[in-house]
């Protein structure tokens, strides 16, 4: 299964070193996706990670870089009308929060991360025997998975995991530079992924 780390909808200080840390550690993939980001700030942020490490970033509608980067594939949002023409390398990746629109999402996109799953998501009514029968490992889980969710995933046969707000409450951006607490409750989700 694997395990990726969307990033928070705004830049902070400490965020490069975060991303490339949680790529020595083990990180399969990052999704890049900021709200109504600047160029320069993308473009800032991309330099600051070691450039072995962009192969493993999707990105959202920063099709300009798409010629200066090598990034594993491009995030097409499918609640917005897509301007640019998608782009021909990498896979694509939607997102999907019904399983009626899954069905027909798995046949044109390489991943499709269905969420926001809560705390209580193996309770829901989103996923019942239905939700056995659609997923499968081109769907990745994503929302607020804490340790006890994370157990319940293989019973779905989800391909992947994204670590969402939970990670990232583990540090605050504003008042600290420690981002260690974050980091060692990664490593402790990725130790319960790698079992699954």
């Amino acid at each position: 299964m694997k395990l990726a780390v969307a990033t928070r909808p705004h830049f902070f200080i400490e965020e490069d070193k975060i991303i490339t840390r949680l790529f020595e550690e083990g990180l399969d993939y990052l999704l890049l996706h900021k709200s109504n980001p600047h160029p320069q700030y993308i473009e800032r942020l991309l330099n600051l990670i070691p450039v072995k490490y962009h192969k493993k970033i999707f990105v959202c509608d920063y099709h300009r870089f798409s010629q200066e980067y090598k990034f594993a594939g491009h995030i097409i949002n499918i609640d917005k009308e897509q301007v640019a023409p998608y782009p021909t390398k990498g896979k694509l990746v939607s997102n999907c929060n019904n399983l009626q629109q899954l069905e027909e999402l798995k046949k044109k996109y390489d991943i499709i991360y269905f969420g926001p799953l809560g705390r209580t998501f193996h309770q829901s009514t989103e996923l019942n025997e239905y939700g056995k029968k659609v997923i499968n490992k081109k769907v990745w889980a994503f929302g607020d998975l804490d340790e006890y969710n994370l157990k319940k995933l293989p019973q779905y046969k989800f391909g992947g995991v994204i670590l969402d707000k939970m990670l990232w409450s583990k540090f605050d951006a504003c008042r600290s530079t420690d981002y260690s607490e974050l980091i060692n409750y990664f490593c402790k989700l990725q130790k319960i992924i790698n079992k699954l």
